[in-house]
């Protein structure tokens, strides 16, 4: 009997057990993808996927599976985690932690001024959870070491107390599922994981929750019900709660009583201690010359300096040839781009926009909240800088503003860089992407 044959068969075994329905919604997608001794691999959709599938039917899976084969049968989840790149797997034993990545823990986080508090806090945080910052919620640009501090705290509680229960979601997973049990009247199975077995809570991107009023008043309960039990929630965003639109207030409230850490973007020094320690963990040596090179190219990003170290291994074993800094330029051009003859108010909205996280036009367009404000203004300043073009000029560049608008934005910021040193870090950055000198 093949993988396929052993995989049509449980199908129908699984009917039997829980039915047509679920079968169809929770297994059918999955693909078998070998039969190797006593292990059956099967390919599930995603990690969403794979969790479900390993709390409600892995058990059964591995009864019916041993039964046909007439011998003991592990049955083996795969999929490609989609936020940290690494395959992750589930089996028939009861899983260490949902969505929990091993490989992000605080011995291999790199700290700096810019992280230096969330750090200390996540350890608090592990160390003695629901004792001391309930919720702990970290914010901060993407790309910034949030979520690795997360799955570091869960991997600190795992050390200590193999017996925690740890829940990782993002807050689209949480809506997803919730969406799910809705349809299939299966929400006392979503309060069960979520409220009565997590003994941690993990939700990364909760901004993601701006305006989904159903998925909010569950997660206000959910969140209720595990704070008043005494157990840990650590919440990430992209901003700080106050600036999280159409988030209801008593939401608000809640995850502001707890403690709020934010994470800056890492200063060179500290980025390239964290570009030396991933590159090591690659067994690649990157000269001062490419390490500066990626420094400056990733604007503090560093999710997207470990798709550069990446993308260098792979060419690195591919072409078998010295990683250098021409070398990087010949085959990542994209990357090690020349700088820009001429600089345009577009080539600056779109740096702008990417350092955070936004689209070019968002800051063209007619919306006004706190967290397009602040990224709009700063494009404002650097085009009046590294422009000839007049405030009238600007103004049509910025979907057609009055000059006056352009004119404010620019001066409020030209006063504010001279006191806020966050504020004058954020645009060296984004200067040094633009490949320009600071005036």
């Amino acid at each position: 009997m093949d993988s396929s044959e052993l995989w049509d068969r449980l199908l129908e075994a699984m009917q039997l057990r829980i039915g047509r329905e679920d079968v169809e919604i929770w297994l059918t997608t999955a693909r078998p993808l070998k039969l190797e001794g006593d292990v059956l691999g099967l390919e599930v959709a995603n990690r969403y996927y794979r969790d479900w599938i390993t709390e409600n039917y892995l058990a059964d899976l591995v009864g019916e599976a041993s039964a046909l084969r007439g011998r003991p049968t592990r049955v083996e989840l795969i999929t490609q985690d989609a936020h940290d790149g690494v395959e992750e797997r589930g089996s028939g034993e009861q899983p260490r932690a949902i969505g929990v990545s091993a490989n992000q823990t605080f011995e291999n986080f790199v700290v700096g001024e810019c992280n230096q508090f969330a750090h200390a806090a996540a350890r608090g945080v592990a160390d003695t959870p629901a004792e001391q910052y309930n919720p702990l919620f970290v914010w901060g640009s993407t790309g910034l070491g949030k979520t690795h501090l997360m799955h570091a705290v869960a991997n600190h509680i795992l050390a200590t107390d193999p017996s925690a229960r740890i829940v990782y979601v993002t807050a689209e997973d949480f809506m997803n599922d919730m969406i799910n049990c809705l349809r299939y009247k299966r929400m006392e199975d979503f309060r069960n994981k979520y409220r009565k077995r997590a003994s941690v809570l993990l939700v990364d991107d909760v901004q993601f929750l701006s305006g989904k009023e159903r998925t909010q008043v569950e997660f206000f309960h959910t969140f209720n019900a595990l704070v008043n039990g005494g157990r840990q929630i650590v919440l990430t965003a992209d901003v700080d709660p106050k600036d999280i639109d159409k988030l209801e207030p008593r939401l608000r409230t809640r995850f502001e009583g707890g403690l709020l850490a934010d994470i800056s973007a890492p200063d060179k020094e500290t980025l390239l201690a964290i570009l030396q320690q991933k590159s090591e963990l690659q067994g690649m040596a990157i000269p001062s010359d490419l390490a500066d090179a990626i420094a400056n190219q990733v604007e503090g990003n560093i999710r997207e300096l470990e798709g550069i170290l990446n993308r260098l291994a792979a060419l690195h074993t591919f072409y078998n040839r010295p990683l250098t800094l021409d070398f990087a330029r010949d085959k990542m051009p994209n990357i090690f781009r020349a700088s820009p003859t001429i600089l345009t108010v577009p080539a600056i909205i779109e740096a702008v926009a990417r350092f955070h996280s936004l689209r070019s036009a968002d800051l063209t367009g007619d919306k006004r909240t706190r967290t397009l404000t602040r990224p709009r203004q700063i494009a404002m300043f650097l085009a009046r800088r590294y422009t000839s073009l007049s405030f009238p000029e600007l103004g049509r560049e910025f979907g057609g503003r009055d000059h006056s608008t352009i004119q404010y934005g620019f001066k409020k910021v030209a006063k504010q860089v001279k006191d806020d040193a966050d504020l004058a870090y954020k645009i060296k950055l984004i200067e040094q992407s633009l490949k320009v000198r600071a005036r």
